[in-house]
């Protein structure tokens, strides 16, 4: 059986987004001014990443993670949703958080999560709803009040897993297979000595199982063990793309013992086979290209995958590397780029496809336009990609309109 993905989100009441459903499907760019909520979007997925947690989602997240409440709303607002659809192993489910904020700055916490029957344009069946009135969760023969209602600030979702049913497991498993992820820690060392940082990719790292690339790429050498361990095409292709990205002279990786339990990443190179070149030493660029390896490739769990400014570090000709990689990864999940690089726009194969322009309206709100393909395809038989056109300032010729609503969107 296929594996769960997100394959739209919603959002309404954060920041300077006010209604803003967006479909999930390969890859999707995000551009725009600053300010016009490309990062909010990415926000609002870890934000729903931590609700599969069992922990206190207001006072944890919310509060100590995110800022709290006013530092969330959009001015005016006193509600805040979030909402995903995730489909492929099974029938479609429907999950969404809302956070109310009341008079006496107390936070309201409800969710909802309903599963659609094969008849189509129905509504969805109800398999939890929580709210600060109602505990109700599907007992296989209908809804019941049966099981630990949350605590004030909890989630049900999170407790509601192994065993209890099949649909609760699954929303869990596709909340915690969101990645979020910012550009890599591959400063040089002696800048991250400055600020006493003594763990990253250059750094070795205490050997443990890892399934994924961390956050900041902290487990690096970790994740290329795994890669290593898993051998056949999975290794093969590591090497390949580390020598079309960093050159010929690639031979292989080492992950050598350095004490304590701990292991590093080293470099094989043709022309020093028997000394190995440490993570440590090598550019931002290069070790930023190995861990973007790392990532496409442990993508076990991924039910969406989004990186805020991949371009960081990378010399033109490795971003399009990058880039063709992730339009890979894309194929197997859902893939969410936010960034101002003319450089990435110019390498991506299909841009009527993948660019969503985030710009605000005259109340400044958030909008997503996408390209006329017609308009972008006449344009583009005088440039070389949507990013030269940006550049020169004709990219407003091809987002004329608010994009459409698109395809599969559900309510």
């Amino acid at each position: 059986m296929s594996r769960d993905r997100i394959t739209q989100l919603r959002i309404s009441g954060l920041r300077a987004i006010e209604d803003l459903t967006l479909a999930l499907h390969g890859l999707t760019v995000l551009i725009g001014d600053n300010g016009t909520g490309k990062s909010s979007i990415l926000e609002a997925l870890e934000l729903l990443r931590l609700a599969a947690k069992p922990i206190s989602f207001v006072q944890d997240v919310v509060s100590r993670g995110h800022g709290g409440m006013p530092a969330l709303l959009r001015r005016g607002a006193n509600e805040l949703k979030l909402g995903v659809t995730i489909e492929g192993a099974g029938p479609p489910l429907v999950y969404e958080i809302e956070l109310g904020l009341e008079s006496n700055a107390q936070v309201r916490l409800s969710e909802r999560l309903g599963v659609y029957d094969e008849s189509p344009g129905k509504d969805p069946s109800i398999l939890l709803l929580s709210n600060p009135t109602t505990f109700l969760i599907s007992s296989g023969a209908g809804l019941s009040n049966t099981g630990r209602r949350p605590g004030p600030g909890e989630l049900a979702l999170p407790r509601l897993g192994d065993g209890t049913s099949p649909m609760f497991q699954r929303a869990i498993d596709a909340l915690e297979g969101i990645e979020i992820h910012v550009p890599f820690e591959t400063r040089p060392t002696w800048q991250q000595r400055e600020f006493d940082i003594r763990k990253g990719p250059r750094w070795p790292s205490e050997v443990e199982p890892t399934d994924q690339l961390q956050r900041y790429a902290l487990n690096l050498p970790n994740a290329f063990q795994q890669l290593r361990n898993l051998g056949g095409e999975v290794w093969d292709r590591v090497i390949v793309r580390a020598r079309l990205g960093l050159g010929d002279d690639v031979r292989d990786f080492r992950l050598s013992p350095s004490g304590r339990g701990n292991i590093e990443l080293e470099l094989v190179l043709g022309s020093a086979p028997d000394q190995p070149l440490p993570a440590e030493y090598l550019s931002e660029g290069q070790l930023a290209y190995l861990a973007f390896i790392a990532l496409v490739e442990l993508d076990e769990r991924r039910s969406v995958l989004a990186f805020d400014e991949p371009e960081l570090h990378l010399h033109p000709a490795l971003l399009a590397r990058v880039i063709f990689m992730l339009e890979d990864a894309a194929e197997r999940a859902p893939v969410i780029l936010a960034t101002h690089s003319d450089r990435l726009l110019d390498a991506l194969g299909t841009p009527e496809r993948s660019v969503v322009l985030c710009d605000l309206d005259e109340h400044r709100t958030v909008r997503l336009r996408r390209p006329n393909e017609d308009k972008l395809a006449e344009w583009l038989e005088d440039y070389r990609g949507l990013g030269s056109l940006r550049a020169e300032g004709y990219d407003t010729y091809v987002f004329d309109s608010p994009a459409e609503p698109e395809e599969g969107e559900s309510s």
